[in-house]
């Protein structure tokens, strides 16, 4: 059985996405697992707790959680298997913990938005795409899944150049469950390539392998990587954008590129990783 993990807090952004990961699930055919991270402020650490000032605050976090499953499963409609569980400690060394119990397919989380709260939740979604060795979508405030059908897979020149070995096992997976999914492989031209000749070739070498998802090859030249993926997304009707962070090389998807796409972007956006 697939697993899902959807990480949440206070946010609106946060219960958007868990009831996103809920639609997605059914199609699916996987579990939700809500985690709750309560990291204990720096100045309360400091200090000791007044007594039952630590049961308190777990009791929020409990009753948030109780209520949103009891929201996912009145939405859905067939049975969904959802569980919850609150972690003490480090957002990201929890949250990574955690998933390493479960093996998600998927890691859902939302993005970020104006207030306090949201900046911190902004901060911990970054993190997560960095860090994480998943697939993690991240789901803006209002969208909504109904299908996935078109996904927009964002490339750079090595990503075409060797096969895309870390998603295109990833899409098959996703077209088997979502029929109708379709892929479109968009490569932004930056100011220091020239001819796009041996990306096609590349490209054409490989695509029989996800020739199920009917894929289509484009180029947009733009000076920024995030604009032309930016500018793509106004002129096609997608559900999803996915894209691959990396630390280095000159001309790849760098993470600060890939930070600009996932807080900004109006489409969810998966990140992956190189494996």
């Amino acid at each position: 059985m697939k697993s899902i993990v959807v990480p949440v807090n206070y946010t609106k952004n946060a219960a958007n996405a868990a009831r996103y990961a809920a639609d997605l699930a059914l199609s699916l055919g996987a579990d939700i697992h809500l985690v709750y991270v309560f990291e204990i402020p720096l100045t309360l650490s400091e200090a000791p707790l007044p007594p039952g000032a630590f049961e308190e605050l777990e009791l929020g976090k409990v009753t948030l959680l109780r209520d949103l499953k009891r929201e996912l499963t009145a939405r859905t409609t067939e049975p969904l298997n959802i569980t919850t569980t609150i972690e003490v400690g480090n957002v990201e060394t929890q949250l990574e913990v955690f998933c390493k119990t479960k093996d998600p397919f998927l890691v859902v989380m939302g993005a970020s938005g104006n207030g306090i709260d949201n900046i911190f939740a902004g901060s911990n979604t970054i993190l997560a795409v960095r860090q994480l060795p998943y697939p993690v979508l991240v789901v803006p405030e209002k969208a909504s899944f109904n299908s996935i059908g078109k996904i927009v897979v964002a490339c750079d020149r090595e990503d075409i150049l060797t096969g895309l070995p870390s998603a295109l096992p990833y899409l098959k997976e996703l077209g088997r469950h979502l029929p109708g999914t379709r892929v479109e492989i968009l490569h932004v031209i930056t100011d220091k390539e020239e001819s796009t000749t041996e990306l096609e070739e590349a490209y054409n070498s490989w695509k029989g392998e996800v020739s199920s998802l009917l894929p289509i090859l484009h180029f947009i030249r733009r000076s920024k990587v995030e604009n032309g993926i930016d500018d793509y997304l106004k002129g096609c009707v997608a559900g999803l954008v996915m894209v691959f962070p990396k630390n280095h090389g000159p001309l790849e998807f760098h993470k600060s590129q890939a930070r600009k796409v996932v807080l900004h972007c109006a489409l969810p956006v998966m990140s992956v990783h190189e494996r």
